[in-house]
């Protein structure tokens, strides 16, 4: 086979190989609740707050009827910085939309996966286990 023949087949498999390893959903959090979405936004900044976490705020698109909001644990971004201050770009934050669906809110958050999949290594692939339980009670929190 010829190396431009071989190549082309491999860039046609990666992405494949790729979406069978792991399927889209399994990057996401949903959670759901009965709770209004502007409630949740209230308990996820107050959380936050009490843990000393940085609220870097939520802003509302698609004519308000989405809310994204970002927060970050900086004890977990440490984790990160010794592999390379550019994964500061990827600190370890709930990148979290908060929406109606139907009657009830729907909540989904970026699984801190993410990290491990951006940018395969111990270091972040740890941060992301970390930092999993740490968003799951703020989630649970504030869908209470």
């Amino acid at each position: 086979m010829k190396r431009s023949a071989l190549l082309a087949s491999l860039v046609v498999l990666a992405p494949n190989a790729a979406a069978h390893a792991q399927a889209p959903k399994d990057n996401f959090i949903i959670k759901v609740t009965s709770k209004a979405p502007d409630a949740i936004v209230a308990a996820m900044k107050s959380y936050s707050e009490q843990k000393k976490w940085l609220y870097l705020g939520d802003s509302k698109i698609k004519q308000g009827e989405i809310t994204l909001v970002k927060i970050c644990i900086p004890e977990i971004g440490q984790r990160l910085w010794p592999v390379g201050l550019h994964l500061s770009a990827m600190l370890p934050c709930g990148n979290i939309g908060i929406y109606k669906k139907g009657t009830d809110t729907e909540i989904s958050m970026l699984h801190p996966r993410y990290m491990q999949l951006l940018a395969p290594h111990p270091a972040t692939e740890a941060a992301g286990a970390a930092a999993l339980p740490l968003f799951g009670d703020m989630l649970d929190a504030a869908t209470k």
